[in-house]
């Protein structure tokens, strides 16, 4: 049934058609390749301060209808820069059975499982946010070993899952329609309380957040450079990194030294922004090569 290519493209056509005018919105792919998330902890007071702990990658699927917000739907993962081509599926879910190479990362995975809007106009979605922390050691070779290579211990998992909520943050749903005409981007904030997810703000902390890459192009070194001068590949593309916040030191001598970095606090809170595009057209997520 349905052997000719048109009659099938006609078919899938009509399908689509009839979610629409039904008012189900089809869910969009996110382009992993521009599309990121910056995790920042801090601001439990008025005086502390928010420190941008890292930055990563994400993939995955966003639903949204303007007429219908309350039916609005998010699946995301999150993996460390770079990582993303090892770790995400070409639909943007996480491969469970493959680990980067990093000593210690966190990788995490968001399912939605309801929508409504605040009083403020607001959308948010609750759903499962469940973390994945993988550590390894390395394993230092004996005085008179013969072999310089690296060697490491076989990694070790920690997972963790609680429920998190995310909000829109632009814009108010009355406006959703004439925004999602015109832009191609969203951005999802969601605060996570420790008390809430006790194991999420140390595991933040002791991960490795590698700076994420977009539009990156690497080329081989030039046949003709000599060993000497080799520098390995060329890489080039917008690279996302982390905002650090500054603390001017309380001294004007001359034993100044300039501006010291301000800690993110153990215990949180940790805010999770997402900066996601997608691309109307259907097809695979693009995710960028590995570094």
């Amino acid at each position: 049934m349905y052997r000719n290519p048109c009659a099938r493209l006609a078919l899938a056509v009509t399908v689509a058609c009839f979610l629409c005018a039904a008012g189900q919105a089809i869910p969009t792919t996110i382009d992993a390749g521009h599309s990121y998330a910056s995790l920042w902890m801090g601001r439990q007071s008025e005086t502390s301060v928010m420190v941008n702990v890292g930055v990563a990658q994400v993939g995955g699927t966003v639903r949204l209808e303007a007429k219908q917000p309350e039916e609005a739907a998010l699946r995301f993962s999150l993996v460390p820069g770079g990582a993303g081509s090892q770790l995400l599926a070409p639909d943007g879910t996480l491969r469970d059975d493959v680990t980067a190479p990093i000593m210690r990362y966190t990788a995490m995975t968001f399912r939605s499982s309801g929508a409504r809007i605040r009083n403020d106009g607001r959308l948010e979605i609750t759903g499962e946010l469940a973390v994945v922390h993988v550590t390894r050691e390395r394993i230092l070779p004996a005085w008179n070993s013969a072999n310089d290579a690296p060697t490491y211990t076989d990694p070790k998992t920690l997972r963790s899952a609680k429920t998190v909520t995310f909000v829109l943050a632009t814009p108010r749903v009355e406006f959703l329609a004439e925004y999602l005409q015109k832009h191609s981007d969203l951005v999802f904030s969601a605060t996570v309380e420790a008390a809430a997810f006790p194991d999420l703000p140390s595991i933040v902390l002791d991960s490795d957040w590698p700076t994420v890459a977009e539009d990156e192009h690497c080329e081989p070194a030039s046949p003709y450079v000599s060993p000497r001068d080799y520098s390995g590949w060329t890489c080039a593309g917008k690279a996302i990194t982390t905002t650090p916040a500054y603390l001017p030191w309380q001294t004007t001598s001359v034993d100044y030294s300039g501006l010291r970095k301000y800690d993110a606090p153990a215990d949180g809170p940790v805010t999770i922004l997402l900066h996601l595009r997608f691309a109307r057209s259907a097809g695979p997520a693009t995710t960028p090569p590995a570094r």
